[in-house]
């Protein structure tokens, strides 16, 4: 950043608008210059500027707000600051201002105004406060902060870094440095260890949480479940059995009950048969009757057309006199119409004439009355206006006699105050002298001395200036070749452009994109609708797979189940057949007593045929009972089976139709969301037949998206070159511009500088002999206003005392003037009030005789009408009159249109009764044939007449109920005998089973409680099993804990190392490292600037303190010491070498091209202020300016160019330097 022109206005001692041109030569050719001047004479007011323009506030003061401003000068009402300063990024111009309302010095402060314009295109960039203070900021890398810290090291400020202690040093690197990033990432890495800490505490107590079962408590809940399996096992086995017999004594009471009431059910049936015998009978004579029904229905419908139509007749014959007798009624009516019709236009027509003449005098005495009105108006006008002029005259007589008395008085002061008359033309050439007469002195001074550096300063400007024409040809040259090719690409852009924009064509490619996503997406619809098509048939078709297995399966399970019924039935006979083996085997001692011959003393029986072969018998018995059980056994593993597979059959099922529904859900939203998008599309194509052209527009679309994508492909690439081009453009305009600014302003300060030089001589030579004549001039000036021996020696006195006698003897002259003005004004205007007080007197009397006459015909006129006419209104009687005629007309219409309308009707009623008449002969006719076909049918089918046939007749309804009563009693029949011979051979089949002996009520009670006990060990065991799984899942937790656990460990590990390493709560740990680096790097800059100074100190760090100071003094062998026991000038010099190191480092890259010092060189000797100054010239060669504010006089040998603050009478003082522009100096 480099400051290049200051302008400034009002700000402290300078007053006036002042400017600074940092581009003039002895700036750029020197690097170095001071400003010079008695203590508070303004020398820091220059810097003040500085800041006040790019940041809106300065050290000293601080902000300037609304309420307080002790910037501005003394008695002003505005004050601004502005500086033109580059940057990397360009040139730019920033203004600061602020005044007192209507910029007046007693008003009050307005709000101030801030803001920042590129130079090159003298476009404002920001104009609000805050926006223009966010953009300094960005365009100069610095804050207010860093300013005054690497570029402008204002008083109080410049030794700052230096005695700071290291908390207070750090903050300043990382403003100067940019090194806040590493405050940061130090307080997010203490933020992500603590957070990760607390994860794993989180974590290690959740795991803790997780309670798993103990090892005795685990293989103690093992055998207890391993024990109820086996009670669960053989109570399931007792309790099927007890089921079965139950169920066996509930099927015989069944078929018991079912017999009994088989029995009540047909004793029902016999007596419903009974009942509907009659009705049997009726049905049959309503069949033979319903056979006729073809025949006796059109009978029937003639019948009743026929006695329709005599009823018509005879209603007709009945209203024929009624008719006449209206068509009489309406001639009479039409005759009488037509004749009132006659009178009321006879009577309109009479009375017309009469009307006429009403309506000729109404508009008369209408005319008459308005002409007597618009006289009434006048003659009230003219007596207000004959009134307001007596007034008049009243006021202006009285304003008269009082002027002549104001101009007398006046007058008479005049003659006593003569003499100062002469003030009014004399005043100004006093005061002028008197103005003159102060700065005289000055201005022979400041000529004199600017006369020799206007010399050297034209003679340099013009060296330069013909040293750097051959520059500015050249950048013309390169400005003409880069618009040329500038305007080559742009012409190319915009053919292939085309009329369009590179805007437009980007949107419209985007446009094309979103409709390939869209057509796509409907193209990938269509894909998955045809694949999710098959697969919700395969899954249907599985679906209907499995329920007929599922159907099968319940088959064989119902065949299982009597399979099993019939293998327990089995068991129970081969035990009894076992049982009655055993007791055979038990009476084996009894049977070697039995003899052949002789009876048994058990069944008196003499054949004994298991006496010898009893002992095969047991044996053979318990193989069979062995087989049955195996195969009950069989049976009942497989019943278990089955019925495993069929509920596993059904929730098979249940997931496909559960995944059937999902995929047709699916499909549906599929479905809507195809639509939406063809609407969406623009496509009207039935969505069925849609996808060939979806592909189709899918194809074309990707021809066009790839087409324009090219296209833009090809504008980008062009407008990236002439985006390139204009950017080669604008550097050389700006450079050939600056070329151009800076020939011109060499010609206008060459010119400036002659015209500056021939005026200083001139003054220079007026300036003396002018010294001697003014105060003599201005005392002979003054001598006619005072008597003699008045004291003048005080001539600021004596002009504000004549000042004061010139103004009251003007306004004194100016109020006579006035007066008399208005004495003539007035009596001029009495006189003419007057002669219009009699022309008005003389209109009034002639106005008033004329209202009287025109009120005289009005009454006239108004009597005559009133005997013609009484009082009534024309119109209305004419309407009136009208009204009757058109009434009389109407109802003559209505007359006629009711007898037209009876002849018709009547001719209507005459034909419509012929027609009647013949078409009852004729349904007579057809009549007496259907009654002969009738009848003959009628006795073929045993019906004696018709009264017979209608008595058996039978709505069809009811006889299509009574036809399936009657079947319904015949299938009631068979049924009922059908089921009573199956229900009687199951009961022979059952009785014979004998399963059980018990009663049933015992049976159940023992059921119920084995089902209690089942139930109970059943619970036992699900609670066991629970209790297990939930151990084994708590396990599986336990063991995902752990390892999340040691995860979450290690990644704690890593995080406290980098914790001890750079982590801390406020960022201070990695802060202090980074900046210690940081101040390595600025230590080593300000030794290297320190060593231009001195080669006695040595800046080092402290090592026991990071960003702790010490110098090595190697006059006292090396010894390091504290920076606090330097002297001043000693710590001068350090500061100065701390603050050139600052200004050379930057985290953003922001060149410091000016460089401003305030203080300290007065506490040097000349020794280490020869070196200082030798220093910071040295800077020159990077290209830096450097300003030096300094009130030693020693600077002035040393340093050539100087902008000198020169204090003036009033607090005020003045400018004087290269560059410099004011109010009271020259260039």
């Amino acid at each position: 950043m480099k400051i290049l022109l200051l302008r400034f206005k009002n700000l402290n001692s300078l007053q006036g608008e002042w400017s600074i041109d940092f581009t003039r030569p002895e700036y750029v050719s020197d690097g170095i210059f001071a400003i010079t001047g008695p203590t508070g004479s303004g020398k820091s007011t220059i810097l003040d500027a500085i800041c006040l323009a790019l940041y809106g506030q300065t050290p000293r003061l601080g902000k300037i707000t609304k309420s307080s401003n002790e910037l501005m000068s003394r008695h002003t009402g505005e004050c601004f600051a502005e500086v033109t300063f580059s940057t990397s990024a360009g040139t730019y111009c920033c203004h600061w201002s602020q005044h007192r309302s209507r910029r007046r010095p007693e008003g009050d402060l307005q709000a101030q105004k801030h803001e920042i314009s590129d130079v090159a295109t003298a476009r404002p960039i920001h104009s609000k406060v805050q926006d223009t203070l966010q953009a300094i900021e960005e365009l100069t890398g610095m804050d207010f902060d860093r300013f005054t810290r690497s570029m402008l090291l204002a008083q109080g400020g410049f030794a700052a870094f230096l005695q700071a202690d290291p908390d207070r040093r750090a903050p300043v690197l990382e403003q100067i440095t940019g090194t806040e990033i590493y405050s940061k990432i130090s307080m997010k890495v203490h933020e992500r260890q603590r957070a990760e800490r607390m994860k794993l505490d989180l974590l290690q107590a959740e795991s803790d949480a997780v309670r798993l079962l103990g090892d005795e408590e685990l293989e103690r809940l093992k055998a207890d479940h391993a024990g109820n399996l086996e009670i669960e096992q053989k109570l399931a086995s007792q309790a099927e059995e007890a089921s079965v017999a139950l169920r066996w004594l509930q099927e015989i009471d069944r078929l018991e009950k079912e017999l009994a009431g088989l029995d009540i059910e047909a004793l029902a049936l016999d007596v419903e048969r009974e009942a509907f015998r009659p009705e049997k009978v009726r049905l049959a004579l309503a069949g033979n009757a319903a056979a006729l029904e073809h025949l006796f229905t059109p009978l029937q419908m003639q019948r009743g057309e026929l006695q329709r139509d005599l009823g018509e007749l005879s209603a007709r014959q009945s209203r024929r006199p009624a008719m006449e007798a209206l068509l009489k009624e309406t001639e009479s009516r039409f005759e009488t119409s037509d004749a009132e019709l006659g009178r009321e236009i006879e009577s309109a027509a009479a009375a017309r004439p009469i009307i006429a003449r009403v309506r000729l005098l109404d508009a008369r005495i209408s005319e008459k009355l308005r002409a007597c009105d618009i006289r009434k108006h006048e003659l009230e006008a003219l007596e207000q206006r004959h009134r307001q002029l007596e007034s008049r005259r009243t006021e202006t007589a009285a304003a008269i006699e009082s002027t002549r008395v104001e101009v007398q008085q006046l007058r008479s002061w005049q003659d006593e105050n003569r003499a100062d008359s002469a003030l009014v033309a004399g005043l100004s050439g006093i005061q002028h002298a008197l103005e003159e007469l102060h700065p005289a002195l000055k201005r022979e001074a400041v000529a004199a001395a600017g006369v020799e550096a206007a010399r050297q300063a034209l003679q340099k400007l013009q060296d330069d200036t013909a040293a750097f024409e051959p520059e500015a040809a050249l950048s013309r040259s390169k400005l003409n070749g880069t618009r040329k090719v500038v305007d080559e690409l742009r012409a190319s852009l915009l053919l292939h452009l085309g009329g369009s924009s590179l805007k437009s064509l980007r949107i419209e490619l985007d446009a094309l994109k979103e409709r390939r996503r869209m057509l796509g997406e409907i193209a990938a619809l269509y894909v998955s609708g045809k694949e999710l098509a098959p697969k919700i048939a395969g899954i249907s078709a599985g679906i209907q797979a499995l329920e007929a297995r599922q159907a099968d399966s319940d088959a064989l399970l119902e065949q299982v189940r009597q399979l099993l019924a019939m293998a327990e039935r089995e068991v129970v006979l081969q035990e009894e057949r076992r049982m009655l083996a055993a007791r055979v085997r038990s009476l084996e001692q009894e049977r070697d007593r039995l003899t052949e011959g002789l009876p048994c003393p058990l069944c008196g029986s003499t054949d004994h045929p298991y006496a010898e072969s009893a002992t095969s018998l047991p044996d053979a018995d318990d193989q069979q009972l062995q087989r049955a059980k195996q195969v009950q056994q069989e049976h009942a593993v497989a019943l278990k089976n089955l019925e495993i597979s069929v509920a596993g059959y059904g929730k098979e099922i249940e997931q496909k139709e559960q995944l059937r529904n999902e995929l047709a859900e699916m499909r549906g939203k599929q479905v809507d969301r195809c639509l939406e998008l063809l609407v969406a599309a623009g496509i009207t194509v039935p969505a069925r037949n849609a996808e060939p052209v979806v592909l189709e527009r899918l194809g074309a679309v990707e021809g066009s998206i790839g087409e324009l994508a090219r296209r833009i492909e090809t504008l980008e690439t062009i407008e990236e070159q002439m985006n390139l081009a204009e950017t080669e453009l604008q550097q050389r305009l700006e450079a050939s511009n600056a070329c151009e600014r800076r020939l011109e302003l060499a010609d206008q300060t060459l010119r400036s500088l002659k015209g500056d030089l021939l005026r200083l001589e001139q003054e220079h030579e007026a300036t003396s002999s002018e010294r001697n004549a003014r105060r003599s001039s201005l005392i002979g000036m003054m001598e006619p206003y005072f008597a003699a021996g008045h004291d003048k020696s005080d001539p600021d006195a004596l002009v504000e005392s004549l000042a004061a006698r010139g103004a009251l003897w003007q306004k004194q002259v100016d109020r006579g003037r006035s007066l008399e003005q208005l004495l003539n004004t007035n009596e001029a205007g009495l006189k003419s009030l007057e002669a219009q007080k009699q022309t008005l007197e003389k209109d009034l009397v002639v106005l008033r005789n004329a209202v009287s006459a025109a009120a005289d015909e009005i009454e006239t006129d108004r009597t005559g009408r009133i005997h013609l006419f009484d009082a009534k209104d024309p119109d209305v009687e004419e309407q009136r009159l009208e009204g009757l005629v058109q009434k009389a007309r109407e109802q003559l219409e209505e007359a006629g249109n009711a007898r037209a309308q009876a002849r018709n009707e009547s001719a209507v009623f005459d034909r419509a009764l012929q027609d009647l008449q013949r078409s009852i002969e004729g349904r007579r006719e057809i009549l007496d044939g259907l009654e002969k076909a009738f009848v003959r049918e009628l006795l073929q089918k045993g019906f004696a007449d018709e009264a017979a046939f209608i008595a058996a007749r039978i709505p069809e309804m009811e006889r299509d109920r009574m036809e399936q009563v009657s079947a319904g009693l015949d299938r009631r029949g068979i049924d009922l005998e059908s089921r009573r011979s199956d229900r009687a051979g199951r009961l022979l089949e059952e009785v014979g089973r004998r399963l059980t002996t018990m009663p049933y009520d015992e049976l159940a009670a023992q059921i119920d409680q084995l089902q209690d006990r089942l139930r109970n060990v059943r619970g036992d065991i699900g609670a066991t099993i629970r209790q297990l799984d939930e151990n084994e899942r708590a396990a599986g937790e336990r063991r995902q804990m752990a390892e999340s656990v040691e995860a979450q460990r290690s990644e704690c590990r890593g995080w406290d190392i980098l914790h001890d390493l750079i982590g801390s709560a406020d960022g201070k740990k990695f802060r202090n490292f980074a900046q210690g680096l940081t101040f390595d790097i600025m230590i080593a800059h300000a030794n290297r600037q320190l060593v231009r100074m001195t080669e006695r100190y040595v800046l080092v760090r402290d090592q026991s303190e990071p960003l702790e100071l010490s110098v090595v003094d190697q006059w006292q062998a090396g010894e390091v010491r504290s920076t606090r026991n330097l002297s001043g000038g000693e710590s001068f010099i350090v500061s100065l070498a701390l603050a050139l190191g600052l200004s050379q480092m930057s985290s953003r890259n922001v060149r410091v091209d000016s460089l401003f010092l305030d203080e300290g060189f007065g506490t040097l000797d000349e020794e280490a202020l020869e070196t200082a100054l030798e220093t910071l010239s040295g800077l020159q060669q990077t290209g830096k300016l450097i300003g030096i504010i300094s009130h030693v006089p020693a600077l002035k040998e040393r340093i050539a160019t100087r902008i000198r603050v020169a204090p003036l009478t009033g607090g005020r003082s003045t400018l004087e330097g290269p560059g410099v522009v004011g109010p009271l100096c020259s260039r």
